[in-house]
């Protein structure tokens, strides 16, 4: 297989400096007040507070418009919602999705795709193929997401259909990215890896004169090498952004570029019960299992008050991942003599967009003294998913597990299968909803809320093209809601909430699953113990029917399946200088119905117990010579079944981590020097598989080292 070709960083940044340079005549410094808001005498920027739900520096968020498409703050959310603040990520070098939802409680790594497609469990279910990932709200086609433009990660718990489409039901993840801002900001920043390699990145924000404009652009490059016999991972990020705030008006658009080449890697193989007995660095795949391509994504929202009380946001996002990949597929071990049978595949010309669309109406009224914090919208989401070539070799029975040589196995290009090429999966719905947050009195808020959906999927395959699927469908989904305030620092709350997903097609065999109906109850409590520290309780019920499961690459349906547990969480500072993550999560599923066989078994990679501790300290010690901060901490996950016949069980694992950073002035505003020890006991462990022949291998100890410079 010939692997694309890429110019080196060097040559990649030479071409963009132009770009910068031809911004600069055009970005004059404003006038700006003693919080850097733009305070021009020519323009008036009425800077909104609608971009900051998060306080800076902090490890809780004060606010969320992830459930309610309003801002609601912690005490009054009647669900619940977690979030990855940006000093989270930066303390603990959260450089992957992957690493900052391992925070997360009732969230666990599922199937990735050798580490190609994020993918996760969510309150026991989920996959790298659920739609479960939005960005700045709007849904993206599956793939890995950096974290070089992203703020802070938000994760909703539980059924989501209600303003974010089909969904399943344990919950979403959306990436809220870094805005311009009206103050100067300018940042350069790289880091180095002990597995090899590592990053680079410029960040630069500030106003456009005095014209109510702000801009931001992030250049972003990784070229890291894997940790395994062989493999790297390479990443370039263009993102620029253009803000706007005007007395009664704002906007704001967006475009990022991701071009990338990314190791493919399926992991270790099953022996006995237990992962193949061999070097943690063994790979059982070849050299050119790789994944390569580019994705893009434009992002755009207006936002106009009509009246003090109420405003109408109309937003646009169109996003498309263009990609090919290359894979040598081991498809059984030989459990007494370790042979492997193994194929060369490959999937060439996938294309996969999804485009969306929404129009919100937003505010509040009074009505009998009593307030009303309405929300009624509508939105168009349309997906299309296909792939132009699609290869299967000849299974050979090539390599053994103790003893293989690469080189052995390669792609024939007479491979292609005509039946399974020129796959087309295309899907529209159209919804509209309205969601009604109803003060009944001081303390007692009822939420009601409801969407009406109408869901057509077009599916076929085959160069002489066989449709699978033509269908339509149409549903109502509920949304109900009542909060409690017990005091000014407490609240209660009971929800009920409902979700959709059509299933299409198994990607390998083209057979038509039926469509997934999802509904969650949730009892929760939370509480402020102070500005700085809050703590939330949730008990919940999830049932599913149609449950997508996969193993070693064959998808089906089971008839129904259900989750049940408890998450705890403690987040904020104890006091002005030690910081504090803690959760805990008990995650309970089970297969009620299947006529598999598999009625009663454990659904795979939900780990029933899970719990993390984390801290971080600034430290006093040489004042006048910059400022230290220490931190670090411990994640338990538990054991989890690794495919839906249950026929085998990844162990749990206990995983620490630590960090030591100095800040000082020597350069610019903030110089900024960090070290970052991950898996600190370099324990061996197994965060999750696809099945007795994709079973994902924990990265060891990695040691990282990071700089930036502010100004």
């Amino acid at each position: 297989m010939v692997r694309a070709s890429h110019p080196p960083l060097s040559q990649q940044l030479a071409l963009l400096l132009p770009l910068l340079a031809g911004l600069c005549p055009v970005v004059v410094l404003a006038d700006t007040d003693a919080t850097g808001d733009v305070a021009s005498s020519a323009t008036m920027v009425v800077v909104s507070d609608r971009l900051s739900e998060v306080a800076p520096g902090s490890y809780r968020a004060r606010a969320s418009s992830l459930a309610s498409k309003q801002p609601v703050s912690f005490l009054e959310q009647a669900r619940t919602i977690d979030t990855v603040t940006d000093r989270v990520m930066a303390d603990h070098d959260l450089d992957t999705l992957n690493e900052s939802l391992a925070l997360v409680a009732g969230v666990t790594e599922g199937n990735n795709m050798g580490g190609t497609e994020d993918g996760f469990i969510k309150r026991g279910f989920g996959s790298n193929s659920d739609g479960s990932i939005l960005i700045d709200g709007i849904r993206q086609p599956r793939g890995t997401f950096s974290m070089a433009t992203v703020d802070h990660v938000e994760v909703l718990k539980g059924p989501a259909s209600l303003f974010h489409g089909t969904q399943a039901p344990g919950g979403v993840i959306n990436l809220v990215t870094k805005k311009p801002q009206y103050h100067w900001h300018r940042e350069v920043s790289g880091g180095a890896s002990s597995f090899g390699g590592g990053n680079a990145s410029v960040d630069v924000t500030g106003p456009i004169a005095d014209s109510g404009l702000a801009f931001r652009l992030i250049l972003s490059h990784q070229d890291e090498d894997s940790w395994r016999a062989f493999g790297n991972d390479r990443r370039t990020i263009i993102a620029p952004s253009l803000r706007w705030e005007g007395e009664h008006s704002r906007a704001m658009i967006s475009y990022e570029y991701r071009d990338y080449d990314l190791n493919l890697d399926r992991g270790t193989v099953i022996v006995d019960g237990e992962p193949a007995s061999v070097s943690r660095k063994r790979r059982f795949d070849e050299p050119w299992s790789h994944v390569y391509g580019h994705d893009e994504a434009v992002t755009a929202w207006w936002e106009q008050d009509v009246s003090d009380d109420w405003s109408v946001r109309l937003t646009h996002g169109w996003n498309r991942r263009q990609y090919s990949d290359g894979q040598p597929r081991v498809l059984s071990v030989d459990e007494d003599s370790g042979t492997l049978t193994r194929r060369a595949d490959a999937n060439h010309g996938f294309d996969r967009r999804v485009q969306y669309t929404s129009l919100d109406a937003t505010g509040h009224f009074e009505l009998a003294g009593q307030r009303h914090d309405l929300v009624i919208g509508a939105d168009n989401e349309r997906r299309r998913d296909y792939l132009a070539k699609k290869y299967r070799g000849t299974s050979v029975s090539d390599a053994s597990i103790y003893d293989i040589d690469y080189g052995q196995l390669a792609l024939d290009s007479n491979s292609l299968s005509t039946s399974r090429s020129n796959r087309l999966d295309e899907s529209e719905s159209t919804g509209v909803y309205v969601n009604d947050r109803w003060h009944l009195n001081e303390r007692w808020i009822l939420g009601l809320g409801g969407r009406f959906t109408r869901i057509s999927q077009y599916a076929g395959a085959g160069q002489d093209f066989v449709v699978t699927t033509d269908t339509d469908d149409s549903l109502f989904l509920p949304s109900l809601s009542l909060l409690y305030r017990l005091d000014d620092a407490t609240s209660a709350y009971a929800s009920y909430s409902e979700s959709f997903v059509p299933n299409g097609a198994d990607a390998d065999t083209g057979q038509t699953l039926d469509p997934e109906h999802g509904s969650g109850y949730e009892l929760g409590l939370k509480r402020e113990w102070n500005e700085r520290l809050s703590t939330s309780m949730a008990l919940y019920r999830i049932r599913k029917e149609n449950v997508a499961v996969s193993d070693n690459g064959t998808t089906r349906t089971i008839g129904e399946a259900g989750s049940q547990g408890v998450e705890l969480s403690l987040t904020g500072a104890l006091t002005d200088r030690l910081s504090l993550l803690a959760s805990y999560a008990y995650t309970d599923t089970e297969v009620l119905k299947d006529t598999g066989g598999t009625e009663g078994n454990r659904l795979p990679n939900a780990a029933r117990h899970a719990a993390s501790l984390y801290l971080a300290h600034d430290l006093n010690l040489t004042p006048g010579q910059g400022d230290w901060r220490v931190g670090g901490g411990i994640r338990y996950v538990g054991e989890r079944e690794g495919d839906d016949e249950n026929s085998f069980t990844l162990d749990d694992y206990t995983v620490a981590d630590a960090f030591i950073a100095w800040d000082t002035h020597w350069l610019g505003d903030d110089t900024h020097l960090q070290l970052n020890v991950k898996n600190l006991f370099d324990t061996t462990y197994y965060p999750s598989s696809g099945g007795s022949t994709r079973v994902v291998v924990g990265d060891p100890r990695e040691i990282s080292l990071q700089a930036s410079v502010d100004w």
